[in-house]
């Protein structure tokens, strides 16, 4: 069983909302603004529902989950809503950075511990990230644009390559 049918996420919603919302995500403003107040919003709206939704799910119609890495530099566990991008029965997470241009804390995080945790509707599954690259990494970016279309947006917008990692469940665990 992947982790896809392990977590048994619901696919994303594409109602007049949450197209109105993509399209003013993936403008230059509404990156800025959404960058700014989306993080801290999907925390709040996470705890506030139980795990069931955040504000990217709801607004932006995007399978949202809360990643939980190890700080590279601190030991201590971090946690973030993170947008997850079906592929092959697992997870690929997109380290666009809401096209900032650098590379997100998270993704560091993982290439130096690459276990982590995923939780949706506080059910905790532990995962382990592997970085892609090449052919593979060109197909999980087009079907990043697929479920949300400001990812061509960011990657016009900057010379920075985005990592993106694959997470798979963890054994044994």
């Amino acid at each position: 069983m992947g982790l896809q049918e392990d977590m048994n996420l619901p696919p994303g919603r594409r109602g007049k909302l949450q197209r109105l919302m993509q399209r003013i995500g993936a403008t230059r403003l509404g990156t800025a603004v959404l960058g700014a107040v989306i993080v801290p919003l999907d925390r709040l709206v996470d705890r506030r529902s139980g795990g069931r939704t955040t504000a990217a799910r709801a607004l932006g119609g995007f399978p949202v989950v809360l990643l939980t890495t190890i700080g590279g530099r601190s030991g201590e566990r971090r946690s973030t809503p993170i947008n997850v991008i079906p592929h092959r029965g697992d997870f690929a997470l997109v380290g666009t950075n809401m096209g900032k241009g650098f590379t997100p804390a998270w993704a560091h995080n993982l290439r130096k511990t690459p276990q982590a945790t995923l939780t949706y509707a506080d059910r905790e599954h532990p995962v382990f990230a592997t970085e892609i690259e090449g052919d593979e990494y060109e197909e999980v970016y087009a079907a990043a644009i697929g479920v949300y279309p400001g990812y061509a947006r960011y990657r016009q917008a900057s010379d920075h390559q985005a990592p993106i990692f694959i997470l798979t469940a963890r054994e044994g665990q």
